[in-house]
C-alpha cells in the first residue's frame, strides 16, 4: 500500500491531483486507514498509469471519466494507448520537420509554400470518441439483467463513484505538496474545473438522506423514484449516464463494501434498497 505523497512522487503528479482524482470518484484509495490517511495499492496505480496514457493523448477530464464508467478492457485500452500515441509521435515529427524547415527559410536557404508551412498543423491532434475504447468483447452471461455481471462491475471499479461525501476530512501529514515530490506549483489550478463540488456533495447528501427516510416504503414508490430522477441526473453531470451504467452502479455500491459502508452511514441498509431503486428507474428509462 501507498500513501498519497508516496504514489504522486512515482508518478510524477501533485498530491492536489490525486486529491482531485478521489473528490470526483475518478480514482479513490483503496483503503482510507484509521489515522485518515489514503492508502492506494498497486491496482489504484495501474488505474493511474490509464488516465494519465488518455490524458497524454488529449482526453479531458470528463471524457475520461466518461470512459471509465463505461468499463472497458484494460488489455484492449494499451492497444488503442500505443496508436494514439503513434499518431502524436507521427504529428510531433512532423511538427518537428516543419520548424527545422522554417529555420531554413528564415536563413534564406529555401523557400516554403503556405501549403509546406501549414502541413503539419492539419494532421489531427487527437480522438477523443470513448467509443474505439470501448470496442473490445465483453464476456456476458445472463446472470443479471442487461447481463452486468459482478464481473463486469468488478471491471468498472476502476471506474469509482462520484465521492458525494467523507464523514470527515481527510487530514494527512504527508499531504503538503512541495516542489521535490511534485509536479505542481503554487499556480497551479486543478486539471479540470470542479463544477460546483460543494453543491454536488450537498445534492448528493441530500439524496442520500432523503432515501433513507423513503426506506420504509417500497422502492418503486414515486417518493423514492422522484429522487432517483435527480440522482441520475447528479451522476449524468460527470459522464453520461446510461440506464445500464446506473444499474451497474447500483451493483457496485451494493457489492463493493467501500461504497457500501460509506452509503449506509445514511442509513443501515441504504445501499443494497438504492441498488433496487436504481434498478426500478433505469428499467423505466429502457422502456421509454
Amino acid at each position: 500500500m501507498y500513501k498519497v505523497q508516496e504514489v504522486a512522487t512515482i508518478a510524477g503528479v501533485s498530491v492536489r491531483t490525486l486529491h482531485h482524482y478521489d473528490s470526483i470518484g475518478l480514482m479513490k484509495p483503496s483503503n482510507i486507514g484509521s489515522n485518515r490517511y489514503r492508502y492506494y495499492n498497486d491496482d489504484d496505480l495501474k488505474l493511474l498509469q490509464h488516465i494519465l496514457f488518455l490524458k497524454e493523448v488529449g482526453f479531458s477530464l470528463k471524457k475520461i471519466q466518461e470512459l471509465v464508467a463505461e468499463g472497458f478492457d484494460a488489455t484492449f485500452a494499451l492497444t488503442q494507448h500505443t496508436a494514439l500515441l503513434r499518431k502524436k509521435k507521427e504529428r510531433i515529427e512532423k511538427l518537428i520537420e516543419n520548424a527545422e524547415q522554417t529555420q531554413l527559410e528564415y536563413a534564406g536557404v529555401r523557400e516554403l509554400s503556405n501549403e509546406e508551412r501549414f502541413a503539419a498543423f492539419s494532421i489531427k491532434k487527437k480522438d477523443d470518441n470513448i467509443k474505439m475504447y470501448l470496442d473490445a468483447p465483453v464476456q456476458e452471461t445472463a446472470d443479471s439483467p442487461e447481463n452486468v455481471t459482478e464481473e463486469f462491475i468488478e471491471e468498472e471499479e476502476i471506474l469509482e463513484e462520484v465521492n458525494f461525501t467523507e464523514p470527515e476530512p481527510v487530514v494527512e501529514e504527508e499531504e503538503v505538496d512541495n516542489s521535490n515530490t511534485s509536479t505542481a506549483t503554487a499556480t497551479e489550478k486543478p486539471e479540470k474545473e470542479e463544477e460546483d463540488l460543494e453543491e454536488i456533495n450537498r445534492e448528493g447528501d441530500r439524496i442520500y438522506n432523503a432515501v433513507s427516510s423513503l426506506m420504509h416504503l417500497p422502492p418503486e414508490s414515486p417518493e423514492v423514484q422522484i429522487e432517483m430522477k435527480a440522482y441520475y441526473n447528479l451522476l449524468d453531470r460527470f459522464y453520461n449516464c446510461s440506464p445500464k451504467m446506473f444499474r451497474g452502479l447500483g451493483d457496485l455500491y451494493a457489492n463493493d463494501s467501500r461504497f457500501a459502508r460509506n452509503i449506509d452511514r445514511h442509513g443501515a441498509g441504504l445501499a443494497k434498497y438504492l441498488r433496487e431503486a436504481m434498478y426500478i428507474f433505469a428499467d423505466g428509462l429502457a422502456d421509454a
